[in-house]
């Protein structure tokens, strides 16, 4: 696949790898087809055999070397590249390709299957790589799991959370979320899903298309929804109800809070200060007065949400005052122009 080759060949070329990194390489080596490994490591053994900035810690590469020399020994050819390339980011990479070409498998080198990958995002936003090249933006408080047989079938993975999927398309082997209550399935798109508690879940489609199902549920048919792009379904525990919506809103929160910047062009105020307060989880109140008044700017989200509401506070004229509790925001004043 083309962007997992992609994504290893910018892998291979960063000088720190951070745990993610780690998980995604150790659990891509674990699969039966290396090919898009060999091919890129090919390419950069024949471009840098010395390129020598370290990437794994020394421990994790003389572990591997050393089963290298196990399985085929020490003489020859393949020790002469070891000893070139010295611990260098393309350790892997050779060791995987040597591995190949002397018949052995690359998983018994490294570590026993995995039999489950957890990934959690704590009090951060995360940006999860899965190992076919997908990708998982995961909200603060978010789990998210998968397994060692994940790509061998169907790509499947467990959230408990929320978080927006990028899929890659692949049709041989469908992309399944499951949570608690409702799970979906897809072929190739992005969409929003989120599995928070015991008693609601929703799904909201940004492109392509999906298959949502309630699960546990014992007429299955009355409990299938099909979403399209701007599309949503919310399932609810305890009416046993999976109702489909227009979602537009929604799925535009979604695409712009993933590109990393909110853009208005006449919008009304209140729908940006929504906006804002659930991207930063913070109340918001507005004066009744300017609440409809338009704003036209950009919001970048690496901002602090301070800054954001300066540059609506600027625009009308008003002020941004704390609440009485210190935990949110007044805007106060100003007037439309």
């Amino acid at each position: 696949m083309q962007n997992r080759k992609e994504y290893l060949k910018q892998l291979l070329h960063q000088k720190e790898w951070k745990q993610e990194d780690r998980d995604w390489l150790l659990q891509y080596l674990n699969e039966n087809d290396l090919t898009d490994l060999q091919e890129v490591a090919a390419e950069a053994y024949n471009a840098d055999l010395l390129n020598t900035d370290p990437v794994l810690e020394r421990e994790h590469s003389a572990r591997i070397l050393e089963k290298i020399h196990q399985r085929i020994g020490t003489g020859g050819q393949p020790a002469a590249v070891v000893r070139r390339i010295g611990f260098s980011r393309w350790k892997v990479a050779v060791a995987a390709i040597i591995i190949l070409v002397a018949g052995a498998g690359v998983l018994s080198l490294l570590r026993k299957p995995v039999k489950q990958l957890l990934v959690t995002s704590g009090m951060q936003r995360r940006t999860v790589t899965l190992p076919d090249g997908s990708i998982a933006y995961l909200e603060p408080g978010t789990t998210l799991k998968y397994t060692g047989n994940y790509g061998r079938k169907e790509r499947n993975v467990t959230l408990t959370g929320e978080a927006l999927f990028k899929v890659q398309k692949d049709d041989k082997h469908p992309f399944i979320v499951a949570s608690s209550l409702i799970s979906t399935k897809v072929l190739g798109t992005s969409f929003n899903m989120e599995a928070r508690n015991v008693t609601e879940a929703r799904v909201v489609v940004l492109t392509g298309m999906v298959q949502v199902e309630a699960k546990g549920e014992e007429n299955q048919e009355d409990k299938e929804v099909i979403l399209t792009a701007n599309k949503g379904a919310v399932y609810n525990s305890n009416t046993h109800l999976l109702e489909m919506s227009d979602a537009t809103d929604d799925a535009r929160f979604y695409s712009q809070k993933q590109q990393g910047r909110f853009i208005y062009d006449g919008e009304e105020v209140i729908k940006v200060v929504n906006d804002l307060q659930r991207y930063y989880n913070t109340e918001i109140k507005v004066d009744g007065r300017i609440q409809h008044c338009a704003f036209y700017g950009d919001v970048n989200i690496v901002d602090d949400l301070e800054k954001a509401l300066d540059l609506i506070a600027v625009s009308l004229n008003a002020k941004i005052n704390k609440d009485r509790n210190g935990n949110g925001y007044v805007i106060a004043g100003g007037n439309c122009h």
